[in-house]
This record gives C-alpha cells, sequence and structure tokens, in this order.
C-alpha cells in the first residue's frame, strides 16, 4: 500500500514543489484565492490629501438656501442703494454740498465691498469650498477690511467738519478742493491700515480660504495693532469725542421758549440735525462691524468647519447689512436725498433742461422764503 502511494503520489508532488518553490521566489507572481480581492496600499500621504482635498464645511441645503436669500436681498440693497446715493448726488445740484462728497465717499467703498467681496464669500459658503487660488483669498480679506477702514476714517472727517463748522462758523469753512484731499487721506488711511490682512490670510491646500486670523504671535499681533487699534479702536474714540464737543455745544447754545423748550436758529438746527443723522451713521456702523473685529480677535479654532463657517457667516451679514442700511437711513434722514431721487426719477418723462429749470426754481423759492 506504503508502495502504491509512493508511486501514484510521485507525479502530483512534484509540479506542486515545483510551484511553491516558484511563488517564495516571486511573490508579486501569486495569485489570490477564490473569493478574495488584493488591495493595493495607498502611497503614503495619499490618503490624507484625498480626504482633505475637498473641504466641505457641512452646511445643509436649507442653510445655504437661506444665506442665499438674505445674502443676496442685502447685496440687491446694497448695490442698488448706493448706486443711487452715487447717482443723486452727482446730478442733483440741491444735493451737491462738501458733506455730501464725503457721503459718496462711503459709498464707493460700499460697492467696492458689494461686487469684489460679497460674492465670492457666498460662492465659498455654499460650494464648501475656495476655487480661485491664494491670490484672490488675499484680494478678498483685503477688501473685507478696506471698507471698514476707510468708512471709519471718512466718518472721522465728518466728526471734524461738522464739530467745526459748527462750532467755529467764521473761521473754518471746508471747500471742495480741501474735501477731496480729505477724501483722498481717508482712503489711503484705510488703505494701509487694512494691509496686513495680504499676508496674513490666504488659500492652503485644503482649497479653503482662512476665515480667521492665524494662530500665531504675528497674526495676533498684527490684528491688535493693524486691524484693531488703528483701524478700528482709535478713529472711533476719536469720532466719539468730537461728537461729545459738539451736542454739548448745541446744548449750551440753545434758548429756551415760553413752554420751557430749548430751541436754536434755523442755520444752527439745520446743522445739528444733519449731525445728527452722521452721528447715527457711526452708531450703525460700530454696532455693524464690532462683532466681525470682535470675532476675528477671539475666535474659535478652524478645526470643525461647520462651526466656523456657521460664525463666519453670522458676523459677515452683520457687518454686510451697514452697506445696506446707510443708503436707507440717508434716505429716511435727507431730505434733499430724496427731493434729488424724485428728479432723478422725473428725468424718465422730462427732459434735463426742465430738471433743471424746476431744481432752479425750487433754489430760487427757498432762498425768497429764508
Amino acid at each position: 500500500f506504503a508502495r502504491s502511494m509512493d508511486n501514484s503520489s510521485g507525479p502530483v508532488l512534484l509540479p506542486t514543489l515545483l510551484l511553491l518553490l516558484q511563488n517564495v521566489s516571486s511573490p508579486k507572481a501569486s495569485t489570490p484565492r477564490a473569493g478574495y480581492e488584493m488591495a493595493e496600499p495607498p502611497p503614503p500621504g495619499a490618503g490624507s490629501s484625498r480626504n482633505h482635498s475637498l473641504v466641505e464645511y457641512g452646511l445643509r441645503p436649507g442653510e445655504i438656501a437661506a444665506a442665499s436669500v438674505v445674502w443676496g436681498a442685502l447685496w440687491l440693497i446694497s448695490v442698488l442703494g448706493n448706486f443711487l446715493v452715487c447717482l443723486v448726488i452727482h446730478r442733483s445740484r440741491r444735493t451737491q454740498s462738501t458733506t455730501n462728497y464725503f457721503v459718496v465717499s462711503m459709498a464707493c467703498a460700499d460697492l467696492v465691498s458689494s461686487v469684489g467681496s460679497a460674492p465670492l464669500l457666498l460662492l465659498q459658503l455654499s460650494s464648501g469650498r475656495w476655487m480661485l487660488g491664494s491670490g484672490v483669498c488675499r484680494l478678498v480679506r483685503y477688501i473685507q477690511y478696506l471698507t471698514p477702514g476707510v468708512q471709519i476714517y471718512v466718518l472721522l472727517t465728518i466728526s471734524i467738519d461738522r464739530c467745526y463748522t459748527l462750532i467755529y462758523p467764521l473761521s473754518f469753512k471746508v471747500s471742495r478742493g480741501k474735501a477731496k484731499r480729505m477724501t483722498l487721506v481717508s482712503w489711503l488711511c484705510g488703505a494701509l491700515f487694512a494691509s496686513p490682512a495680504c499676508f496674513l490670510y490666504g488659500s492652503n491646500s485644503d482649497h479653503h480660504c482662512n476665515f480667521f486670523l492665524p494662530n500665531s504671535w504675528q497674526g495676533a499681533a498684527s490684528g491688535v495693532i493693524h486691524l484693531s487699534v488703528l483701524l478700528l479702536l482709535i478713529p472711533s474714540l476719536l469720532i466719539i469725542l468730537y461728537y461729545q464737543k459738539l451736542f454739548i455745544y448745541i446744548w449750551r447754545n440753545g434758548t429756551e421758549d415760553t413752554a420751557g423748550r430749548r430751541t436754536m436758529s434755523l442755520v444752527s438746527r439745520r446743522k445739528a440735525k444733519t449731525a445728527k443723522m452722521f452721528f447715527i451713521f457711526v452708531l450703525d456702523f460700530l454696532l455693524s462691524w464690532l462683532p466681525f473685529f470682535m470675532v476675528q480677535l477671539w475666535h474659535p479654532q478652524e478645526t470643525d468647519y461647520r462651526k466656523s463657517s456657521l460664525l463666519f457667516l453670522a458676523v459677515t451679514w452683520i457687518s454686510f447689512s451697514s452697506s445696506a442700511s446707510k443708503p436707507v437711513l440717508f434716505y429716511i434722514y435727507n431730505a434733499n436725498f430724496r427731493t434729488g431721487m424724485r428728479e432723478i426719477c422725473c428725468m424718465w418723462k422730462y427732459h434735463r433742461n426742465n430738471i433743471y429749470t424746476i431744481t432752479t426754481s425750487s433754489r430760487t423759492a427757498e432762498n425768497n422764503h429764508s
């Protein structure tokens, strides 16, 4: 029986041994057993780059839809409102004063933010990634700081103009040339102090444009010194001091009538009303932009993209609402602007020469009554 086994197994064992020797010498040539699959191990770093190459912020479709609707409404009001402010002040002669030149400057800053920043931010949040590269990311973040920087220094210029025009009406007067130079200085200051944003932000390999300042000593120092103190804190304190001086002067120089109410002359009353309107502009600006600057200084780490994106969306909504609210406030508190808008609307019905006649006659009648 043993001899028969040796004789019968000899031809079978020899090919088997040859196959085993071949598999040991060349393991790549071995074939897997039936029912198993060979999986190649991923190259080093391929798994992590695949997981993070497309960053999704985790926003739900309903949240993206709500953000798009609110952001679209604010964008439409901001673009149309600020464009109308520039158009009315340019075309209507009753609104062409040196103070309104500062208003045009703020409207232009809001238009820059509405056109160059807001649509790209909404695209980033809705798509869940940044697709435009590091250079455009730095530009968008720079515009986010440029707009409040320009506006806070324009508001500071307006506060100086209103304060000294009302307190020293004979010795202080802002001409058109002086107003243009003051506006240019405001833009230069805003552009200079917002420049660190070009170096602190950027888009990394994860296709993500950073929401907040980097967690480093450079980010903290630049955020505190340049972007907060020079761009917001110092001009805001100066504005408050100037308006405090102005309102104290208005209160002390008012006279009381028989009913015990304080009254002023017609000219002083108009100037005081204009000063109150611009002080409301200051309050609207501070309430809208303070959350953005505070979150940039004390922000969470961008490890949870959903929480970071929701927080960034909230503070950007609040700050962008300032661009939409200023034209509405200017329409409510400025009667000349409302009249200028009616004149612009009448241009569709009448010729421009008739508009010039209407404007000139209304100004002549106003001077005769005064």
